[in-house]
């Protein structure tokens, strides 16, 4: 069914009245911090947890901007819409066991490594995505936004054989899951079947030849692609890093104690270089129009009007004109960067801009 064959009534609706919109988060877990209740940081779990969500929201990586904003626990707490303790599961590095001889000392074919888990106690905290967003444009503190590209990650270790596709075993696992969180950083890494393993090897992953991983990441539908050259020194570990988005590409190296501590540091530098390229900055009010083709069923309508209206910086959403399979919207927007933020998603494919009208036009990409 076109959209042009909806009942009257609702396309009158449709056309007619403007409907204010309040802006979500894309993502529960943008405004939702997670913290160790003990922890040697400073502060108190509630404001580790929000300075972890501002921290996210603006990409400001290893800033305390809790102190920076003067937010004390009462103030953390008025921001809070639920808080819940659970205990989770943490990989914890091998232990070495053995059968203790007679000179105490375990003879090599005794020794045996073995996998651990610990219990962590943690607060989880979800906060008002309305009022941290109030907080930080009372300060003038760019946000990164909702809108965030989605990265391809490869790794490269290495074998006997020199590079080798890395397997990450379950801390360098939960590492990666916890900067995912941490940084709000989207991450896809590959299934290495064979056609990945075939465009992309460990020779490029380790040559940083970030347009091996083109056609891999547009099958996987990612934004951007990274890659990590994993290796162990003697004492530390080093890792190199290529990413790269559209037509930029950036590589640096970091190093540390383990893997994960390598994998933190250089996702927390990716995270920090997207927010500084994508960061919006509070405005005066601006009207903005949009014009979308393709929407040939009611259900992309409702799925173009839900993305636009959920975008960040949107307080109201309104269609102005209808005709054929093309719906001219009137977006009111508080921040800047709107072509940039609609393009992230993959919903809209970008087909001009009228600089004249000031009107961008996009087709149905689905």
């Amino acid at each position: 069914m076109r959209l042009s064959t909806l009942p009257l009534l609702l396309l009158a609706a449709v056309l007619l009245q403007a409907v204010p919109v309040r802006a979500q988060p894309t993502d529960a877990t943008l405004y939702t911090g997670e913290v160790p209740v003990a922890s040697d940081e400073a502060g108190t779990p509630l404001s580790r947890a929000l300075n972890q969500v501002l921290v996210r929201v603006t990409g400001r990586v290893g800033e305390d901007l809790v102190a920076e904003l003067g937010l004390d626990d009462s103030r953390a707490q008025s921001l809070t819409l639920a808080t819940q303790f659970r205990d989770i599961e943490v990989p914890a590095p091998p232990v070495t066991s053995a059968r203790v001889r007679d000179a105490g000392r375990p003879a090599a074919s005794d020794r045996a490594t073995r996998a651990e888990t610990v219990i962590e106690r943690h607060l989880r905290v979800e906060f008002d995505p309305i009022s941290i967003d109030r907080v930080l444009d009372e300060a003038s503190l760019p946000r990164w936004g909702r809108e965030r590209p989605e990265m391809l990650l490869w790794i490269a270790g290495d074998d006997k054989d020199g590079a080798a596709y890395l397997d990450p075993d379950p801390i360098l696992r939960h590492a990666l899951e916890r900067a995912e969180f941490r940084y709000g950083l989207p991450l896809t890494r590959p299934i290495l079947d064979a056609r990945d393993r075939i465009e992309v090897t460990p020779s490029d992953i380790r040559g940083g030849f970030s347009g091996a991983a083109d056609a891999a990441r547009a099958r996987y539908g990612a934004d951007g692609v990274v890659l990590l050259d994993l290796r162990r020194n003697e004492g530390y570990w080093t890792g190199r890093w290529v990413w790269r988005l559209g037509g930029e590409e950036q590589s640096f190296s970091r190093s540390g104690a383990s893997p994960a501590e390598v994998v933190d540091l250089g996702l927390a530098r990716i995270a920090g270089a997207l927010a500084a390229r994508f960061a919006v900055r509070p405005d005066t009010p601006d009207r903005r129009r949009v014009v979308v083709s393709g929407l040939a069923r009611p259900v992309h309508y409702a799925e173009v009007r839900r993305f636009l209206a959920s975008l960040t910086g949107v307080e109201g959403l309104r269609v102005l004109a209808a005709e054929g399979d093309t719906l001219t919207f009137e977006l009111v927007s508080r921040a800047d960067g709107l072509q940039q933020r609609i393009e992230l998603s993959g919903l809209l494919r970008f087909v001009r801009h009228d600089i004249g009208s000031r009107t961008l036009y996009y087709a149905l990409a689905l």
